[in-house]
């Protein structure tokens, strides 16, 4: 169900558009039954008819059946970032049933927040939620497969993000050269250190705020000076209720050529390891790396 193929990790963030249970079972059946093959989780967050369509469907399969109740459409992205599981598959109707405010802050923070996860995640709308759907999702789910949907608008790339998906800025501060990386620790110390983290995680969390820096403007991550190409590279530094996010973007100068995709990068793996949550996303500009660090 990947968009990007087999192997890729891309997320497929879908709308489907179903009269009731039994067509949305039969629309959302492939996509299940990949994940299922490869022992991916597949969670449905459906009302007690809902749920009870698709244990029908698949009597012996082992799925996850949260009550919606417990699954709050605003810190859905969050929650899905600290667990995702490759392959695996969501289904639900939380976001379709948020007030407006609620449903494009929990989409937009699905798109921005799982965009490098090989996940499937899929949104169930009704019939009269069409036009709400389509401009939602970069995918629409339909009898032939998961489709580009042409009336999506897409979430910024870069800043400005939606304050309330990431956290509202509270430093942005250009970092033109290798000297200025202790400039950009310095700020994010403070930032942190007033979120009420200290200790190793304060450390580990302006470590990765460095790290993402330089994946971000392709540098090798050796010991020693390090220094920056020239380009505009600037640091923003965001806070929200649970978390510290670090936003680094690199816009060069020149270029040698398409870079390494950024998930795909060994760099990443290694930045990942410093933060709670991790994304990089590649445009015809510059790079963004986003790294995340939980304050509860």
């Amino acid at each position: 169900m990947s968009p990007d193929g087999p192997g890729r990790a891309a997320l497929l963030h879908a709308a489907v558009v179903a009269e009731d249970p039994e067509d949305l079972v039969r629309l959302c059946l492939p996509a299940m039954d990949d994940a299922l093959a490869v022992g991916a989780p597949v969670e449905v967050v459906l009302d007690r008819r809902g749920a009870r369509a698709f244990r029908d469907a698949r009597p012996d399969a082992p799925l996850r059946l949260p009550s919606p109740v417990d699954v709050p459409a605003v810190g859905l992205a969050h929650r899905l970032a600290d667990s995702v599981v490759p392959g695996g598959v969501v289904i639900g109707r939380v976001c379709a049933d948020a007030g407006p405010v609620d449903r494009a802050l929990a989409e937009d923070a699905v798109t921005v927040l799982l965009a490098d996860h090989a996940l499937s995640v899929v949104c169930v709308y009704a019939p009269g939620q069409v036009e709400v759907a389509r401009r939602a999702h970069p995918w629409l789910l339909t009898p032939d497969g998961p489709v580009p949907s042409p009336d999506h608008r897409p979430p910024a790339a870069t800043s400005p993000v939606p304050a309330a998906v990431l956290g509202s800025s509270v430093d942005r501060v250009p970092v033109p050269d290798g000297a200025a990386l202790a400039a950009l620790r310095q700020r994010v110390a403070a930032v942190v250190r007033d979120a009420g983290l200290d200790g190793e995680r304060a450390e580990v969390a302006v470590l990765a705020a460095h790290e993402a820096m330089l994946l971000a403007c392709g540098v090798d991550l050796v010991p020693g000076p390090t220094d920056l190409p020239p380009g505009e590279h600037t640091l923003d530094v965001r806070v929200s209720s649970d978390a510290v996010v670090a936003e680094c973007r690199a816009v060069p100068e020149a270029s040698d050529g398409p870079p390494r995709p950024p998930v795909e990068d060994p760099r990443f793996a290694h930045l990942a390891r410093f933060c709670d949550h991790a994304t990089a996303h590649d445009d015809r500009h510059g790079r963004t790396v986003r790294v995340l660090t939980g304050t509860r």
